[in-house]
């Protein structure tokens, strides 16, 4: 896979990877100006949460299991001293549906969390990544 970054100006950057679209990034901190694009460790906790719902979808899918929504709302601590990694992350997965079975939710975040998602297979060598589903019924 290849990508680019471009400066743009500043503290302003935009990438694009293979698929062409282009995603701007900026810093994080609020005494640099309005913040209209998402930082790079941002980035990382949207791409960790993008890989695993892509598999937990997928997965479900296959089973015949509908969503009427689904997100993932995540909370992570970062290191005191440069660099400040990620030390934990925690996902909680909401369902929401009729008739949902918490099996199937289970084990369709588990095998993304132990197969399928290589965003979390990399930053789970330095972060422990937590999970819980939670499940509203319609």
């Amino acid at each position: 896979m290849k990508a680019l970054l471009k400066w743009e100006k500043g503290m302003k950057f935009k990438g694009k990877a293979e698929t062409g679209v282009w995603v701007p990034i900026g810093p994080s901190k609020p005494e640099t100006g309005n913040p209209d694009a998402a930082s790079p460790m941002e980035l990382v906790l949207l791409a960790l949460a993008g890989c695993t719902s892509m598999d937990v979808v997928w997965i479900l899918q296959k089973k015949k299991i509908t969503l009427e929504d689904f997100w993932v709302d995540i909370e992570a601590e970062r290191a005191e001293g440069h660099p400040k990694v990620y030390s934990a992350i925690h996902m909680k997965f909401v369902f929401t549906g009729k008739d949902l079975k918490i099996k199937a939710l289970e084990q369709a975040v588990a095998l993304s969390a132990e197969k399928y998602c290589s965003v979390g297979a990399m930053v789970g060598k330095v972060a422990k990544i937590t999970h819980e589903i939670t499940i509203i019924e319609n």
